[in-house]
């Protein structure tokens, strides 16, 4: 009787405790989501998203506890997961533990789900909140407790000084964020540039990205793209490969067509840090940095650039003849091709992007930046081969695609 008392009396604060924690980790969750936009500034949204999504299986994993402490150390707790009026606080923590459910879900298929479907899930994440704060407020045995109700109130401000600033950031970007397309121009067989114009001067730094969303054939969903553009030029570019049914309907959108533009994103940018900058791109990875390089053409003070870019075939690299047509002393740049068959020479390499290759084009290995973009297996290959040849980890500067 002793050791099954014992077992029970654990198992119940093990459910407190799963409790609290779980109400503060969605707490951290809400705010996050609701204040990521500014602190895309610092961190990068790309990681910002990656935290949310990891972060969320964690609250899950409290939240989902909670309850199942409690119903094993007393199995006739089982019969309050059937909201019960009764007990006010007990059937509202019932509800908001079924929201939370409902909102999960809904997560794992956001690209099936409306816009305006999203908007009112959003609303259901603050109703899950408050319905949580006042089941724990009015029933958690530790609510008494000064440091506890300090712990709510500052998480009450937080969600609700988040939720005024989502509200402000929506407010003022639902006309800015309206473009109308001018035109679509193919790069290569598989990758087009859809060119906007823009309401008024769209502001940002080469290389970061921003959210698509069309409001036609049920593509509610918003895709991040970055853009290839220059933040001189007077009309908006993003360079896309057309690999599934959004990045199709976009490629056959007609002049006039309207596209819901959220953004500018990312931190992927050069830094002033003085040191000669080596882009490494694959495939459609070069997209941030061709907006760096055509932003390297108007500045006083320019970067000596080293592009190395990797493709299958000299048909399948984007903005050939562009880059080709840079003659500037300050620009540099290798092709590496995967796939071709024909002899390299001049500025082509046949093969993959290594070790070797990058020894022999950089001058100067350890007293240059290196900005990666491209397939995930290229990036983690190149990182490792950087890291071989003696490069500090603050000198490798990684694009993370996020989107999947």
């Amino acid at each position: 009787m002793t050791e099954g008392f014992q077992l029970s009396v654990l198992l119940y604060n093990l459910g407190k405790q799963a409790g609290i924690i779980g109400f503060v980790c969605l707490s951290l969750l809400i705010i996050s989501g609701d204040t990521a936009r500014f602190f895309d500034r610092y961190f990068g949204l790309d990681k910002i998203i990656k935290f949310q999504r990891k972060f969320s299986l964690i609250t899950a994993f409290f939240i989902v506890f909670h309850p199942l402490f409690f119903v094993l150390s007393d199995s006739s707790i089982a019969t309050y997961l059937i909201p019960n009026f009764a007990v006010i606080p007990l059937a509202l923590g019932a509800i908001s533990f079924y929201i939370f459910i409902v909102v999960m879900i809904a997560s794992h298929f956001y690209k099936r789900i409306s816009c305006i479907m999203w908007q009112y899930i959003h609303i259901l994440t603050y109703v899950l909140f408050f319905l949580a704060l006042y089941h724990g407020f009015n029933l958690g045995s530790d609510s008494n407790s000064i440091y506890i109700k300090t712990l709510y109130a500052v998480l009450v401000f937080g969600v609700i000084g988040g939720a005024i600033y989502r509200i402000q950031y929506k407010i003022r970007k639902k006309y800015v964020g309206r473009f109308y397309v001018k035109k679509i121009r193919r790069e290569t067989k598989d990758t087009f540039s859809l060119i906007l114009t823009a309401p008024k001067k769209f502001s940002f730094k080469a290389g970061q990205f921003c959210f698509l969303r069309l409001d036609k054939n049920k593509l509610h969903a918003r895709h991040p793209f970055t853009m290839s553009s220059s933040p001189h030029e007077r009309n908006i570019c993003f360079t896309i490969k057309n690999t599934g049914r959004f990045t199709k309907t976009t490629l056959n959108l007609k002049a006039g067509e309207e596209v819901i533009v959220d953004g500018p994103f990312g931190i992927f940018a050069l830094k002033d840090n003085g040191k000669d900058s080596v882009f490494i791109a694959g495939g459609v990875g070069i997209t941030p940095f061709f907006s760096m390089i055509k932003d390297n053409l108007f500045k006083e003070k320019k970067r000596d650039i080293l592009l190395i870019y990797g493709s299958k075939t000299k048909e399948d690299i984007i903005f050939k003849d562009t880059l080709n047509n840079i003659k500037k002393g300050w620009f540099k740049k290798i092709y590496v091709l995967s796939h071709e068959t024909t002899s390299a020479s001049g500025e082509y390499e046949r093969g993959y992007i290594n070790k070797d290759l990058i020894n022999k084009y950089v001058k100067n290995i350890k007293n240059s930046s290196y900005y990666i973009c491209g397939p995930e297996a290229m990036k983690i290959s190149i990182k490792k081969a950087l890291f071989d040849l003696g490069v500090k980890k603050q000198n490798i500067v990684i694009e993370n695609f996020f989107w999947c």
